[in-house]
């Protein structure tokens, strides 16, 4: 077995910085799908883009622009266009390896996922290089060896006032690094909303990680 087919949870998991981030994804990126999405039935970009369409008003007589950050190869993106197909989405990710391979995706008409594909370190605070989004989706990035709860505050200038956020956050790593307290800071501090909080399975049943769940945060920015 070649060392990208033997890449996994435990790797992914195991990475310090956002260097080690973009060397492992550097050799993942070409069998990310193959290895782990499909080998182990992962659901995570499917169940995130069905919360957004169910939960998330957009005016549907103008095109709406959504930022998919971590977006990694895409999935999310295709997802969401495949459920809400006049939206404009962007994305964002450390690794250019997994951006090139979200470059290839297409929506239900053959047209490309994203708009815009941009290299981005989300540890530290972002810059919009563009028009501020009405919303924000994120599943995957916010897990162990990626993001604490300190890079919520890093995004939120990605998405226009009353602009949503759902951001999807692996179950014990929101209760290890206590993301209620950090979304409890920003709700005091007025630039989110109170959140709504729910739960998804990450993988469908039949995988060997069946029952491994993600918590979601569904807010608005004020």
């Amino acid at each position: 077995m070649s060392d990208e087919m033997a890449l996994g949870l435990d790797e992914a998991y195991a990475v310090k910085t956002p260097e080690d981030n973009r060397r492992l994804y550097a050799k993942w990126a070409a069998t990310y799908e193959s290895s782990f999405v499909d080998a182990k039935q992962y659901r995570y970009p499917k169940a995130i883009s069905e919360v957004f369409n169910e939960h998330v008003p957009l005016d549907s007589d103008e095109v709406a622009r959504v930022i998919d950050i971590g977006c990694g190869t895409g999935l999310t993106g295709m997802y969401l266009s495949h459920l809400r197909s006049k939206l404009e989405i962007d994305g964002l990710d450390i690794s250019p390896e997994m951006l090139e391979e979200a470059r290839r995706k297409k929506r239900a008409d053959d047209s490309a996922v994203y708009s815009h594909l941009n290299e981005c370190d989300l540890t530290q605070p972002v810059v919009n290089r563009f028009e501020s989004y009405d919303a924000l989706i994120c599943s995957g990035t916010f897990t162990h060896g990626h993001l604490g709860p300190d890079a919520l505050k890093n995004v939120l200038a990605l998405v226009r006032p009353a602009g949503w956020i759902v951001i999807g956050v692996n179950n014990e790593h929101f209760v290890g690094k206590d993301f209620q307290a950090e979304l409890d800071s920003l709700a005091n501090a007025k630039q989110i909303t109170a959140p709504e909080i729910l739960k998804i399975d990450v993988y469908e049943k039949g995988s060997p990680h069946f029952g491994d769940q993600a918590r979601v945060i569904l807010a608005q920015i004020i």
